[in-house]
């Protein structure tokens, strides 16, 4: 699918640890390079919470960790971060340091380590790849220092509200209605895009892996942040696709409207009914991307498999946090892991309605060119049942 393609190659990319061999052309020093600050590209002065930054950013982090602000970007949250441009988008120079590995914690284990004069190999951080078995999700004891790295990333990378642009002024109907919700739908793509793009590891994935992925969960990432939304502003009694457009009763009687909104209510309702957490959602939300796979396989199994293991991990970490109850820490991740496991079905119902209105060119709904493409991928794999859902549960 082409148009997916040249948004996954020309979306922003993020600065990785460089290798042992020189990647600029900086002036030579004594070591045979400078070292370079893996946020801003100024000069490194050192390894700061566990990341070779300048003076600038190491300040910059503590200041923006032990101060809690919630910095907002004004753009995009792609904002260029260099020595020159690194004080005009706090949220985006934050959410850089999350991502090359910052963590406050890093000091703490290395003074530690100067005390007990420790071996080396003994101080360094398990690499990602290593991950615990599936027994210690939910370990027994909440250790505040496991937290704040990830949690805050997937904060910074949410997504900003998109608005329906949608006229209340004209009469509603049913065709006007899909439309909107559709062109909505088509922004929230592009948005879930660069959204995935941003999630730690998931750009270890090979291309096609990356695509599959999306191609296969966009409908579910828009329907549970519709749940999470209506949850949120609504009590779960109506659905707020944006904020200027919320379907009220009403707007559920019009033809075709009725019997899909009831199953999108069904998703409010749980969170309603469960009670869930910020931290909770942001977790359970990349599992959604994670939850539907092509039956024979992705290309990057094995990585994928580690991926999604440490996102359910960091499910129960989100869980721990909010129960700090030991005792419920189980049930609490059973019931939630149910409500993952019921999206396909109560998806599943929207998917088919999707592509009937699709395929029906009598019913006039238009789709945006973008999700056209994803939707005509999709709609043959569905078909042919050649993709499977990941269950936690056996039904």
């Amino acid at each position: 699918m082409q148009r997916p393609r040249e948004t996954f190659s020309s979306s922003p990319s993020y600065p990785t640890r460089p290798d042992s061999g020189p990647a600029t052309s900086s002036p030579q020093g004594k070591s045979g390079s400078h070292k370079i600050c893996l946020v801003c590209s100024d000069e490194a002065s050192g390894c700061h919470y566990g990341v070779l930054t300048c003076g600038s950013c190491k300040v910059f982090f503590k200041r923006a960790v032990e101060g809690q602000h919630n910095y907002l970007c004004a753009g995009r949250n792609d904002c260029i971060i260099d020595k020159i441009r690194r004080k005009n988008c706090p949220a985006c120079r934050y959410r850089k340091c999350l991502m090359a590995g910052m963590n406050l914690e890093a000091r703490k284990t290395k003074k530690l380590s100067r005390i007990k004069n420790m071996e080396r190999q003994s101080s360094e951080v398990t690499p990602p790849a290593q991950v615990q078995p599936y027994s210690l999700v939910l370990p027994g004891k909440y250790q505040p220092q496991l937290i704040p790295t990830m949690l805050s990333l997937l904060k910074a990378i949410e997504p900003d509200t998109i608005y329906a642009g949608y006229d209340s002024t004209l009469p509603d109907t049913s065709t006007r209605l899909m439309t909107t919700l559709n062109r909505l739908g088509g922004r929230q793509v592009i948005s879930a895009v660069k959204w995935a793009k941003a999630l730690p590891g998931f750009r270890n994935l090979h291309l096609d892996d990356q695509m599959t992925l999306l191609q296969c969960s966009w409908l579910f990432l828009m329907s549970f942040g519709l749940g999470w939304r209506s949850y949120q502003q609504c009590n779960g009694n109506m659905l707020c696709f944006a904020p200027d457009l919320v379907i009220n009763e009403e707007r559920m009687k019009l033809p075709y409207m009725a019997d899909q909104c009831e199953q999108m209510l069904k998703i409010s309702s749980e969170f309603v009914r469960l009670q869930v957490s910020h931290d909770e959602y942001l977790c359970m939300k990349v599992l959604l991307l994670l939850s539907t796979v092509p039956k024979d396989g992705l290309k990057s199994q094995a990585v994928f498999d580690e991926i999604r293991m440490s996102y359910i991990k960091e499910l129960g970490k989100a869980i721990v946090k909010r129960e700090e109850n030991s005792s419920q820490n189980w049930q609490r991740f059973y019931q939630l892991t149910k409500l993952l496991d019921s999206m396909h079905e109560m998806v599943g119902g929207l998917l088919s309605f999707c592509f009937y209105t699709f395929v029906n060119k009598s019913l006039s709904v238009e789709f945006p060119e973008m999700l056209a493409e994803i939707i005509s991928n999709q709609l043959p794999k569905v078909k042919a049942g050649s993709v499977k859902p990941l269950l936690f549960h056996q039904r």
